[in-house]
Parts: C-alpha cells; structure tokens; sequence
C-alpha cells in the first residue's frame, strides 16, 4: 500500500477538485469608531485539494492565523470570496490545547458528539476509534491534569476528528512543545493524515515541520499579508521524519523557503 501512496499520491493532488477555494481574500481590522486600523491580509488567493495537506509560513504578524480563522467562519472577511466545498463545517485544532480539565480523555473527545445529541452507543464507537487513532487508548480515563502537553495535543486532534469533518484546520498546534515531543507528534499527525485522508491547513512558523508535513508550501509576506510563494515539496510519501533530515533536498528546500522569508525584509 505505501508504494501505491508514493506512485499515485502526487498525480492525484493535481487531478482532485478543490476542498477550499479563496479567491481575492482581503481583511483589515477596525477600532470601535469604525476606523481602518490594520490591514491584516491583502489579496490572497489560493486552492487546496480534496485530501491535501497545506502549510502557510510567514513572519509573525502576516495574517496566517487571520486566513485560517476566516476559513473557519471565526472572522469575517473585508472582501474577496471563500468557498468551502464541504458537507461539514471544517474543524479547528488551535496552538493551546484546548482540553476541558473537568473531563476525562474519553469525555473530552466525545465532547462534540454529546452536543449533536448523538446516541451514547455511537460516541461510544467513535471514541474507541479515535483513542486507538491517536495512541490514547490507555489514557481513555484520564484528566487533562494528567497528561504531558503533547497528550493534551492529541487529546484536541482526536476531538477534531470525532465527528468526522472532512476540513481540517490547525494553527501551530505543536508550536508550544518541545523539539523531541513536536517530532513525535509530527510523525503521528502524518500517519493520522494518510489513514484518515482528510483535508489539512496547518499553520507553523516552522520552515522544517512545513516542509516535513505538506504537499505544499504557502509562503506569506510581512503585514499586510499576501502569498509569496506557493512551493510543491517533492518528498514522497509515507515519511519519516527524522530520516527526511538525511535528505539534502529537505535543507535546499529549508534554504529557498528563509530565502523567500528574508527578501521582502531586504526590499
């Protein structure tokens, strides 16, 4: 099945039809009296497939967190169009775990299903799904206070997955941890990815864990955000990330993507 992956994976991406479209994205936040203060991000436009995996890089303060709550429908756009060709609304992972300390493991991931109303034989079901997805299996009864920070992470992935939305967006979700857990997690996420083949943007200031994840690269300006740059990462898939560091591609690719980062500072 891996060789499958390798051999088809690429040519599907170009022949898939989009999941996201954004077209002309522009965003500008206001004080109370209604006056421009901020424009965040200024005619973004790009596209992703159906069972692809995006990141978007840029310095802080470009507007990657902006286009990424937008997609989510928590900020509203200036102008410009966002179509999301989905059945389900798409789910959001955010840097902070965002775990409810009074609930076990279990509970926390059932957490979207009990709102729905979803019978208990089916959270049921689709908690035992998740924890074995995502390596919590014998941490089901645990509460948050238990777990390491990248637990908690997991914990957030697996309730972003329960009730089965086909977008998934995450905003630096490993930014927080250190560079031995991000690793771990990044290798999980990866084979999380291709079993669930779900449509992921994920946002990182991290020009090696962008490259280690995506089929593409989206590269941002400094404020006010615009794309850059749109880079295919040429790596085959499944990978393994540490041995991607092996790899002299992976550091040209590193090298061209500071390149693209630094020279609107030279400008």
């Amino acid at each position: 099945m891996a060789t499958v992956q390798e051999a088809v994976r690429p040519a599907a991406m170009q022949q898939a039809q989009p999941a996201i479209e954004v077209s002309h994205l522009t965003k500008a936040f206001y004080d109370s009296e209604g006056d421009r203060v901020t424009l965040a991000v200024s005619d973004v436009s790009f596209s992703v497939a159906r069972g692809e995996f995006v990141c978007i890089v840029g310095p802080s303060g470009c507007g990657k967190t902006t286009v990424l709550r937008i997609l989510a429908g928590l900020e509203e756009k200036l102008s410009g169009t966002v179509k999301l060709h989905s059945a389900t609304p798409p789910a959001m992972v955010f840097q902070e775990a965002s775990v409810l300390p009074w609930l076990t493991v279990s509970e926390n991931i059932a957490f979207p299903l009990s709102l729905k109303g979803v019978s208990r034989a089916r959270q049921d079901a689709r908690v035992r799904d998740m924890l074995a997805l995502t390596g919590l299996a014998e941490f089901a009864t645990a509460r948050p206070h238990q777990l390491s920070g990248g637990m908690k992470q997991r914990v957030s992935v697996a309730r972003a997955l329960v009730d089965d939305r086909e977008i998934l967006l995450m905003d630096e979700p490993f930014g927080a941890l250190d560079e031995q857990t991000r690793l771990v997690l990044q290798q999980e996420l990866l084979r999380i990815w291709e079993t669930t083949g779900k449509t992921v943007v994920f946002i990182t200031h991290s020009v090696d864990e962008a490259l280690t994840l995506a089929d593409r690269v989206l590269v941002m300006s400094p404020r006010p955000g615009t794309l850059i740059s749109n880079l295919t990462v040429p790596f085959e898939r499944p990978r393994d990330v540490v041995e991607m560091r092996r790899d002299k591609r992976f550091w040209d690719m590193t090298y061209e993507v500071w390149r693209l980062l630094a020279s609107p500072a030279r400008a």
